[in-house]
C-alpha cells in the first residue's frame, strides 16, 4: 500500500465562460479545481508532483492551501501554454517538497473553461470544443520509487440547466417550489430554449403558480408533464422559472418514499446550429403524519 497519495477532484460540469486573454472580456464561469495529497506514514516524505489540466482550461489562480505543510504551495510553479515550450495545456508542478507524517493538504486554485481548444500554445485558437465534451485532468506524485497517479473529467457545456427546491421533504396536501435555472455560456446565443418536467405520480402542478406559462400540462402514464418555450438566451444569461407543485392529500405510501422531479432541456447553439441537450432531476422524500 502506498503511503502517500494524490487526488483531483473537478466539477461534474463546466459552462463555457473563461472570457477572451488579452481582452476585457473577462470570465464569467469560474470553478475551483483541488488537489489533494495525503502522508498515511508515520515518517515525513520528500515528493514531487506535476498535475496537467485539460485542453481548454484556463489558470486563474487564486491559490489556497489547507493543511500542515506549507512549503508545497511555496515550492509552486505554474506553467501556462507557451510556444516557446510548445505546450497546449496548463501544467503545475512543484518538486522537493516535504509531506508530514499523517497529513493530508488540499491545493485549491480557480480555472474556466475557453470556447475553443488551445493550438499552437494560443489559448482559445482551434477547433470549438462540443458541447458535453470531456475535459481531463492528469496528476502524479512520486515519492522515492513510488509514483501514484490519479485523473479526473468535467463535461463541456455551451448550455446547463439546474435545479433547486424550496424543500427536501413533503406531506401529503402540502405545496413547495421549484427553481430552474437556464444558464448560457459566455460565448453563444441560445435559441429555441425549451423545458419538459416530468413529475413522478402523485406530485401535481399547481395551476397559475409559474412565472412562464408552460405551453403544456398534461398526464402521462400516471405523471404529470409540463413544457415550456422559453425562447432566446443571451450569452452569459440566466433565466429563472419558478413553479409550485403539491402532494396529493390521498397519497399513501410509506414514510421516506422518495418522488422524482426529471428534467430535460434542449436549445440550438447559434453560431455552430448545434444541439446542446441538458438534464437534471431533484427528489423529494415523503414524510407521512
Amino acid at each position: 500500500m502506498k503511503e502517500c497519495t494524490i487526488s483531483i477532484d473537478a466539477p461534474d460540469k463546466i459552462l463555457k465562460g473563461a472570457g477572451i486573454p488579452g481582452s476585457s472580456f473577462v470570465p464569467s464561469g469560474i470553478y475551483n479545481i483541488k488537489i489533494k495529497f495525503s502522508n498515511n506514514g508515520e515518517n515525513s516524505k520528500i515528493c514531487s508532483f506535476s498535475s496537467t489540466l485539460g485542453n481548454g482550461i484556463r489558470y486563474l489562480k487564486n491559490f489556497s492551501l489547507e493543511g500542515p505543510d506549507e512549503s508545497l504551495k511555496s515550492k509552486l510553479i505554474v506553467v501556462e501554454p507557451n510556444a516557446l515550450l510548445g505546450n497546449n495545456n496548463c501544467i503545475i508542478f512543484a518538486n522537493n517538497f516535504i509531506l508530514s507524517p499523517g497529513s493530508t493538504n488540499v491545493l485549491s486554485f480557480d480555472v474556466a473553461l475557453c470556447d475553443r481548444y488551445t493550438t499552437g500554445s494560443v489559448e482559445n485558437s482551434g477547433d470549438k470544443i462540443p458541447h458535453k465534451e470531456k475535459i481531463n485532468f492528469f496528476a502524479h506524485l512520486i515519492e522515492g520509487e513510488n509514483v501514484d497517479s490519479c485523473s479526473a473529467s468535467s463535461s463541456a457545456h455551451d448550455y446547463e440547466m439546474k435545479v433547486m427546491c424550496q424543500e427536501e421533504n413533503i406531506k401529503p396536501g402540502e405545496t413547495t417550489k421549484f427553481y430552474v435555472h437556464c444558464c448560457t455560456g459566455q460565448y453563444d446565443v441560445a435559441r429555441s430554449v425549451y423545458i419538459r418536467s416530468i413529475l413522478d405520480d402523485g406530485l401535481e402542478f399547481v395551476a397559475d403558480s409559474c412565472n412562464l406559462e408552460p405551453r403544456n400540462v398534461y398526464k402521462f402514464n400516471g405523471k404529470t408533464v409540463i413544457k415550456w418555450d422559453v425562447g432566446t438566451l443571451q450569452p452569459s444569461e440566466t433565466r429563472r422559472i419558478g413553479y409550485m407543485v403539491k402532494l396529493r392529500s390521498d397519497f399513501n405510501k410509506e414514510s421516506g418514499t422518495m418522488l422524482r422531479n426529471k428534467l430535460n432541456s434542449n436549445c440550438i447553439n447559434n453560431s455552430e446550429y448545434t444541439q446542446c441537450p441538458s438534464s437534471c432531476s431533484y427528489s423529494l422524500r415523503v414524510i407521512n403524519t
